[in-house]
């Protein structure tokens, strides 16, 4: 029987459990002389009649080095097959990045794109603090938040909207980030209803850090007792923490789809891209 342990969120949860192992992500070569193609299973449904392919361009945001770009290319491989894109090539043509995709497959093309920065930050507060730049910053974001905010840096106290309740909220350093994160796997569950869900499984050091950030943030008053996961430094969930979380294990609930919450796994699980990717152009051929 399994065991669980709640942290308590208004929409999103924490919790305690022991779970299945993990989103395993494969790629494979159309043909052995081939090594740029992906394959998986086809996502479109029997009998679908879409023909033709999508090709979209991505164009770094900033310069990146040979390795950079060889692990970028890897990444999006590997979130091809984990979003079930059949036939899928990625390809480097010198510093721009392309994609090729049967059917009519822009939307996920796009997707592909996010550069999936999984990270815990404690909530410091609401209101604004410290250095006059992170206060400028507060008092300048407006919730909700429209755009893309820029990847903030690690170390720094950052604000954002909380998504559940709309709030600003002054975030601290960051605790943990998507490298302690053994695996993450959407299922679902019918705790509290039927919803979907994903699991993660923290590295032996992640599980550690975990374990001692919730010790501390257990002791604090609300707000400071929450512990904010982002994605791209958007908020999916701040929950507040009742008591130390020491499995290791750690499950986002929440108001998902099917979809969404396999592509936010499958993101989390292929890891963060080296730098943010623009989508420069998507174009449907016949």
């Amino acid at each position: 029987m399994r065991s669980h342990r709640t942290v308590t969120a208004a929409a999103l949860t924490l919790v305690l459990a022991t779970l299945a192992p993990v989103l395993a992500a494969c790629s494979s070569s159309d043909s052995p002389g081939d090594k740029d193609a992906v394959r998986a299973v086809d996502p479109r449904p029997s009998g679908s009649t879409a023909s033709g392919r999508t090709v979209a361009t991505y164009t770094p945001a900033t310069a990146m080095s040979a390795s950079d770009l060889a692990t970028t290319v890897e990444r999006l491989k590997a979130r091809a097959a984990a979003f079930g894109l059949d036939g899928t090539r990625i390809e480097q043509h010198g510093s721009l990045i392309t994609a090729d995709a049967p059917g009519d497959s822009g939307d996920r093309l796009r997707q592909l794109a996010a550069t999936a920065e999984l990270t815990f930050r404690a909530v410091k507060g609401d209101r604004a603090a410290g250095p006059a730049e992170v206060q400028q910053r507060f008092n300048a974001l407006t919730c909700p938040a429209t755009g893309t905010p820029p990847l903030s840096e690690p170390q720094e106290p950052m604000p954002a909207c909380d998504s559940d309740t709309g709030r600003k909220l002054l975030l601290g350093p960051v605790a943990l980030d998507g490298e302690d994160v053994k695996s993450a796997k959407s299922d679902l569950t019918t705790g509290g209803g039927t919803t979907w869900v994903i699991n993660l499984s923290f590295t032996d050091r992640g599980a550690q850090d975990f374990a001692t950030v919730t010790t501390d943030l257990s002791q604090q008053t609300p707000p400071a007792n929450q512990f904010a996961i982002l994605l791209d430094d958007k908020i999916l969930s701040a929950p507040s923490v009742q008591q130390a979380i020491t499995g290791g294990e750690a499950q986002i609930t929440g108001d998902f789809t099917r979809q969404r919450a396999a592509d936010l796994a499958a993101l989390i699980s292929t890891g963060a891209l080296p730098v943010r990717l623009t989508v420069s152009d998507v174009a449907r051929q016949p």
